[in-house]
């Protein structure tokens, strides 16, 4: 193909597009907003994700002393936590301290603790899990492990708590993916079936042009640029939509994360894909070129 074809082709396009601009302009509507529904449930389970990730951080190991240990036996204790595979940070937390943060999780019944003779909370360590470290059979064996060392009385991580989360984080991404996959599916039918209904609208046009003799990668590629252009706009269409959405529910909705800028130019790029294939289809199978 030289440059003189290829410009022709684009020309022809562009003609095309403006002669209907009518139809395309609904054509581009009906895509994008079918596009915003996808782009929209993607924004969803990247924030469900993302809550997901923050709160799996937030897990914290204890891991608790016996009373009246020498400050070397503690310092040895705390080499052999940081040493530890997948452990990112280890704090020692003495019982004033633990006291202290004890009142501050009461509040106003901080009150119940000036009856206390002596403190009754032991030193302790505060271990953080690196982030791909965080699962319940990880720190199960890490309690397992720690507890048989010298001078730890005893290790906990709410074992029941956590496994109970990880079993509905699993069930949330089971049913998001089957959501998805639904998700996905309508949306392809959708764009596929615009796109062959604006190519089927053409079908004089296409009919003219081989009788002409015009070869078929002639014909079709001024259609394959037609949808792929279609499907820019209309994902473009989709985004300005989503970024309204974003935009009111952050009002409300505190820490919300919207998409990264390399997700959407990829979100972009698939529907302009898409929208070239759906032409590219419906060309060889409903005008059997």
């Amino acid at each position: 193909m030289n440059l003189r074809t290829a410009r022709y082709m684009i020309d022809e396009m562009m003609i095309n597009l403006g002669r209907r601009k009518g139809a395309n302009a609904i054509a581009v509507i009906i895509m994008g907003l079918s596009l915003l529904i996808l782009i929209v449930f993607l924004m969803v389970t990247l924030n469900l994700a993302s809550l997901i990730d923050k709160t799996s951080e937030e897990m914290r190991l204890f891991v608790y002393l016996e009373d009246g240990l020498e400050r070397e036996v503690t310092q040895k204790i705390q080499l052999k936590l940081m040493g530890l595979r997948g452990i990112d940070e280890v704090s020692f937390i003495s019982k004033d301290e633990a006291l202290t943060e004890f009142r501050e999780t009461l509040g106003e019944e901080s009150d119940l603790l000036d009856e206390l003779v002596e403190n009754p909370l032991p030193d302790a360590f505060r271990v953080k899990p690196k982030r791909g470290y965080i699962t319940s059979e990880f720190l199960a064996s890490i309690a397992a492990e720690t507890e048989k060392w010298e001078g730890v009385e005893e290790v906990r991580f709410g074992k029941k708590w956590f496994e109970r989360g990880e079993r509905l984080a699993k069930g949330i991404y089971i049913i998001d993916l089957a959501l998805g996959l639904i998700i996905f599916l309508s949306v392809i039918f959708v764009i596929y079936n615009t796109v062959r209904l604006t190519v089927l609208q053409r079908r004089t046009t296409i009919d003219v042009m081989k009788l002409v003799g015009a070869t078929n990668a002639f014909i079709r590629i001024p259609f394959i640029l037609e949808g792929a252009l279609q499907g820019i706009a209309a994902s473009l269409l989709a985004i300005v939509l989503l970024t309204a959405i974003y935009t009111f529910s952050s009002r409300y909705l505190p820490g919300l994360v919207f998409m990264r800028r390399d997700a959407l130019a990829g979100f972009v790029v698939f529907c302009a894909i898409l929208g070239a294939l759906g032409s590219f289809s419906a060309m060889r199978r409903f005008l059997k070129l």
